[in-house]
């Protein structure tokens, strides 16, 4: 496929649109209506098929803008994971292409968190993954680890970074914050703001093999 892309947008491959059935470990496959809440359906990841030439970003021009002022940190061939809203804004946009039985979609550049390139974790547009720190569990909690993963009994204001990237230049929302000088390392514990610790996918179709929180360095509080 040679095509030009737009700036702020990365061309992705994706398997199916919205996942159509949840697969069990014990085998079992349940279908699913999709058209019901769309966005918990919906895909979350696919492979780089072509990148712009370059983003575009000015914190006056709120219509045009990518969120963040960085670098272009994939590459073609990477699998990358993107906000659950990307699949219905291509839907609703019509920046879908289906060719040769493919479905192949723009998605904006800074909807994007991380990508895997070779086995490693890449992380885009200056976002963390952390690991939720287990609270000390009693004979109540003991057993949380069955319960869905969010209801599990995790501290929301404390994790421990397992992959970072590098630091955002400039925030178009937030004008007057920046990354520079907060330094952070993988395997620390980090305190972070309420309400800031966004889970990656939802549940049901979760396709990393651990619990992640993404977050961002302007968001944390401290380091333990």
């Amino acid at each position: 496929m040679n095509r030009r892309i737009p700036k702020n947008f990365v061309l992705v491959e994706v398997s199916c649109l919205r996942h159509k059935k949840i697969a069990f470990e014990e085998g079992l496959d349940i279908i699913v209506d999709p058209s019901f809440h769309p966005e918990q359906h919906a895909q979350t990841q696919g492979v780089v098929k072509a990148v712009p030439e370059s983003l575009y970003f000015n914190n006056k021009d709120v219509m045009n803008s990518v969120e963040y002022l960085t670098d272009i940190e994939v590459e073609v061939g990477d699998q990358v994971f993107f906000h659950y809203l990307q699949i219905n804004n291509a839907i609703s946009k019509k920046r879908i292409i289906h060719e040769d039985g493919k479905f192949f979609i723009f998605v904006r550049y800074d909807s994007l968190f991380c990508a895997i390139r070779d086995g490693e974790v890449v992380m885009c547009n200056g976002w963390m993954l952390l690991k939720p720190v287990a609270k000390a569990s009693d004979k109540i909690t003991a057993k949380s680890d069955r319960l869905p993963k969010d209801r599990q009994t995790f501290d929301p204001l404390m994790g421990e970074i397992a992959h970072v990237g590098n630091p955002v230049k400039e925030y178009f929302y937030g004008k007057h914050e920046a990354d520079s000088g907060i330094n952070v390392e993988q395997g620390q514990l980090v305190a972070f703001l309420p309400n800031s610790d966004i889970p990656l996918e939802y549940n049901m179709h979760q396709s990393l093999k651990d619990t992640y929180y993404r977050v961002q360095r302007k968001e944390l509080l401290g380091i333990y």
